[in-house]
């Protein structure tokens, strides 16, 4: 894909990328400002209320990993290798927390708190779909019972 010299990131591609999100079974979506080989990678990250991201960590190879909300609101959750959740923040395009930085190898979550959250996001490339992401053996595969029933005790986490 042979990606532009500039993009704007304005309230338009906000609402492209999120009927997208709105559209999808998973009920997200990500807008690459990069190549797939490139060594940074940097995307929209829209996320809807529902969606499951299963807690995953970028290990190997060691990935940190950055989330800033744009808009709307996100709950991130931090586990440890148990699947305890050893912290909780609440991000917002509002603020007072705005983003997270991490550094790679730590298990993580997010949950959509608005109806849209649009997030920027970056990491360390390049981008291999088989090793990109760990999943955590201590929880439910997307798509799953168990799954649904995680969420929602997470979105209570933030009441």
């Amino acid at each position: 894909m042979n990606q532009p010299s500039f993009t704007i990131i304005d309230q338009a591609l906000f609402e492209s990328v999120s009927q997208k999100a709105l559209a999808s079974e998973r009920k997200r979506s990500n807008h690459n400002f990069h190549e797939l080989s490139e060594v940074y990678q940097r995307f929209l990250n829209v996320l809807t209320k529902g969606t499951y991201v299963q807690p995953h960590r970028h290990k190997q190879p060691a990935k940190p990993e950055s989330f800033i909300a744009l808009q709307g609101e996100l709950g991130f959750l931090l586990f440890d290798e148990d699947g305890n959740i050893t912290d909780k923040f609440l991000i917002s395009s509002s603020g007072p927390i705005y983003g997270i930085d991490l550094k790679p190898g730590i298990w993580h979550s997010l949950v959509c708190l608005s109806k849209i959250c649009v997030c920027f996001e970056g990491k360390s490339g390049p981008y291999n779909p088989n090793t990109d992401k760990e999943f955590a053996n201590f929880s439910y595969p997307e798509g799953s019972d168990g799954a649904t029933l995680e969420l929602k005790k997470w979105e209570k986490l933030f009441i």
